[in-house]
Order: C-alpha cells, then structure tokens, then sequence
C-alpha cells in the first residue's frame, strides 16, 4: 500500500539520506522546510514528491491523509546558559519542541509518528542547557502521547553527534568527540528499516545510549564524569 509520508527539515542531511531510500519505493513524500528553493534544488526531479515550506504546510487548504510523520527538523545553540538571548532561547523551543507538538496535532499520523530527538534529552551536557531540555521535552511528550494513543507507534531518534552540517558552526566538535559520531546515512538505514514497526525508541551510538542509562542510575556519578571528561562543546 502507497504511503503519505510526511518529513520536516527535509533539507537536511538525515533527511536527504531518508528520501534517498524512500524515493526507491511507491510513497508519497511530503517534504518539508524553510526553503522552497532549496527543496526544488534537492528534490525537483523527483516523482511522487510534495514540496512544502513550513508555512504551506500550516496553512494549507488541502488535507492530507498522513501515515507517517517524521518530524526531523531540529536547531542547537551550544553556549553557557547564561549568554544565551532569550530569541535564542524561545527558537531552539519552537523548532525542537513546539513545531513537532503543532504538526502531530495537525496532521494526525494515522500510522507512525517519529520524533527525532536527541541522546541529550537523556544525557545533558555543559553548554547544551536549553538544546537538552527542549530535546528532553520531545522525547516525554512522545511517552506521553504513546500511553494516550496505543493504536499509533510513536518512535523517538535519540542520536549522540551525527557527522551533519547541524555542527558547521563547531568544526572542531566533530573531531574531539571521535568514533562516538555516526554518520547520517546510519540514522536513515535505521529509521527506514523501523518504518511501520512498533519500536519504541532507536538510540544511537549504544555507547551514549549506555551512558544514558547508567546515568538515571547513578546521576551524580556521570554528571560528574560528563563535566570532567566530557566537555566538547
């Protein structure tokens, strides 16, 4: 069956990676994001592709009848806390948090919502203080929503760092954290292969992820280890 596909931040490099597997099957893709241009540039020679800027999307007079939403868009500032504007503060909240509660709400996924958050929501770090908290909101209101709507699969993306343009204002972020980084067409295989499965969540590396759990163990202990060893932001 034919499949209304719906990705946010289609512009970015998880998501291209995404489109590039999806495009081999029949689904519909509704690609999304800031930049019609940009999309065309991406995608215009595609068959069975919708592109659409954010704004189209909210305030489109067509419905769609979505399966599945993947709601990919995503932004970080990394800096102390307290040098951070409150402009600054209030975006990386409406596009990490916000906007994916708006377009689940909107587009009602009749299938599969996938919220691609972040192993910070789990696994904070210093100068990643509203990044974190803004992922960590995601990543409970997809619990939330889970124990509300049974009959939708509701998957949470939490990924460490990912060799993408999101740390081209960081180069060297890259670099200090190692092996620790996957590639973005690591993050698509994974979430293309859980597509329509009942997966809870996918996170990756499973080094983080393990630290992540060990951390609601034993949370000072890691904290203390993050801040000591951890500090590449």
């Amino acid at each position: 069956m034919v499949k209304n596909i719906v990705i946010t931040g289609a512009t970015g490099d998880i998501a291209k990676e995404i489109v590039s597997l999806l495009s081999k099957t029949n689904d519909h893709l509704i690609l999304v994001s800031r930049s019609r241009t940009a999309l065309e540039k991406l995608y215009g020679q595609l068959a069975n592709v919708t592109l659409l800027t954010n704004d189209e999307l909210l305030t489109a007079e067509q419905s769609y009848d979505v399966d599945i939403l993947i709601n990919n868009a995503g932004f970080g500032i990394f800096k102390e806390f307290i040098e951070m504007t409150d402009s600054e503060i209030t975006e990386q909240f409406v596009i990490n948090t916000l906007m994916p509660i708006q377009l689940t709400r909107q587009l009602k996924p009749r299938l599969q919502l996938i919220n691609i958050a972040s192993i910070a929501g789990k696994l904070p770090t210093r100068k990643s203080s509203i990044y974190a908290a803004s992922k960590a909101a995601l990543i409970t209101f997809s619990d939330a929503l889970r124990m509300e709507n049974p009959q939708l699969i509701v998957t949470t993306v939490n990924t460490g760092p990912v060799r993408t343009k999101f740390h081209k204002d960081n180069g060297d972020y890259l670099n200090k954290v190692g092996k620790s980084a996957i590639s973005a067409a690591k993050v698509a295989d994974k979430i293309v292969n859980n597509l329509g499965k009942r997966k809870r969540e996918l996170n990756l590396p499973w080094t983080l992820s393990t630290a992540a759990k060990l951390r609601s163990l034993f949370p000072s202990l890691v904290d203390f280890l993050s801040t000591r060893f951890f500090n590449f932001k």
